[in-house]
């Protein structure tokens, strides 16, 4: 009885170490393939693989990354000297074009790339400095003597205001609807943005915009927010 109990035992001890050695075998099978994986991506991939572990947005929506190219709008506007009119908001000259960008936070996905994209687009220093608007640009007379104003007013700062104008835009242009973006490929235009605040010594969005818009997490466009609780120019209520 007593041999047939340590027979027992010895089996339970190996059964016991196969599964761990088991256990240790799958584990080091994962990681050599990840580690294939790894030597399979392109130093690009890579690159934006890291850059998107460590960026603050780097899970957020587009709306959120779009939200945060308008705070960058704002904080260069505000380092133009423009003052927000907090009683009569409708006042400052940049109010209509920033509350149509704003906008971007809360239309419904496929609005954002239709109507506020085509409303947009009109307002772009591209279209509006264009001597020959594409068809789909078409600008009416009111809406391109304002927006001339607003930018020939503006003179030589718009060497950077002109780009952060257009960022928003673009990337809804380019990854809205495209369901092959990689999530780090848009983040080349904050960087874009983030790169031009600091080349003419603008400060960036204060931490507590980025606190917020790093919360609206999602893949693709994301659920709506209230996105002018992020702008000195747009109240929200």
């Amino acid at each position: 009885m007593t041999e047939k109990l340590g027979r027992v035992f010895l089996f339970g001890i190996a059964y016991v170490i196969m599964l761990a050695g088991m256990g240790v075998g799958i584990w080091l099978l994962c990681g050599l393939v990840g580690m294939g994986l790894e030597l399979l991506r392109t130093p690009r991939e890579k690159k934006q693989s890291r850059a998107l572990r460590r960026h603050p947005l780097g899970k957020a929506s587009l709306r959120a990354r779009a939200a945060w190219l308008i705070c960058c709008l704002e904080e260069a506007l505000l380092a133009c000297g423009l003052e927000p009119y907090p009683d009569r908001p409708e006042d400052c000259p940049w109010y209509p074009l920033l509350a149509l960008l704003w906008q971007v936070t809360q239309w419904p996905a496929p609005m954002v790339a239709g109507e506020w994209l085509d409303q947009v687009g009109v307002f772009l220093p591209s279209v509006v400095f264009s001597c020959d608007p594409g068809p789909e640009e078409q600008i009416r007379p009111e809406q391109f003597a304002a927006a001339w104003a607003l930018y020939t007013g503006a003179g030589y700062r718009m060497s950077f205001l002109a780009p952060l104008i257009e960022l928003p835009a673009r990337l809804v242009r380019e990854y809205w609807d495209d369901p092959a973006a990689r999530p780090g490929d848009s983040l080349a235009l904050l960087e874009e943005a983030r790169r031009l605040l600091e080349d003419y010594g603008i400060p960036l969005p204060p931490g507590d915009r980025v606190d917020f818009l790093a919360r609206q997490q999602s893949a693709g466009p994301g659920e709506g927010f209230v996105g002018q609780q992020c702008s000195y120019f747009v109240p929200w209520y």
